[in-house]
């Protein structure tokens, strides 16, 4: 099984895989946690790098064959990215979180004016989501809103969504209350 954990940049993507793979492992035998930028990097997955933005455009069909050499069918996948929702998931974990805090924490991070921009007009468009939906018409998609919960709570959350395949999107907006912030 495949499971994306998926979200703008500064949501805790790779905080939540990282815990959610413990919490896993000692329930499984057979589980791998997956960062993709990890893997795009170190196995040169990518078609060219964008020296602006400091990120790779990825070379899909190698990633996805790279994923295929790599886990096997009894295999628990965890794939931590951004765009995990587009390696053929079975389930999409979407994690949100309020854009005032994905832009406090891509400052922290030193990102460029203008990746932080297009990171939290992303968060406000839904589009991780969005890619989710439009992508993955076979996938169970869950959403989750990150802006108050420990990682505990959403990795529980998670596992809840994992035992009992109750698809849930949709309930998160912040197009209303962060309008000001697009240009």
């Amino acid at each position: 099984m495949r499971i994306a954990i998926t979200g703008t940049p500064g949501v805790g993507k790779t905080t939540v895989s990282k815990n959610l793979f413990e919490k896993l492992i000692n329930l499984e035998n057979n589980v791998k946690n997956i960062n993709i930028t990890e893997i795009v990097s170190k196995n040169q997955l990518y078609i060219e790098k964008d020296d602006e933005m400091n990120s790779y455009v990825i070379d899909f069909p190698k990633l996805n064959n790279f994923l295929e050499l790599n886990t096997t069918c009894e295999d628990l996948i965890i794939l931590d990215g951004h765009v995990s929702h587009l390696l053929n998931p079975d389930c999409i974990i979407v994690l949100r979180l309020n854009p005032e805090r994905i832009f406090d924490r891509l400052s922290l991070r030193n990102y460029s004016e203008k990746k932080i921009k297009e990171n939290v007009e992303a968060e406000i468009l839904d589009v991780c989501l969005v890619e989710s939906i439009e992508n993955n018409v076979e996938s169970k998609i869950f959403e989750i809103d990150c802006t108050e919960k420990s990682v505990l709570d959403i990795c529980n959350i998670i596992i809840s969504f994992l035992e009992h395949n109750t698809p849930k999107y949709g309930n998160v907006s912040w197009l209303e209350d962060y309008f000001y912030m697009l240009e």
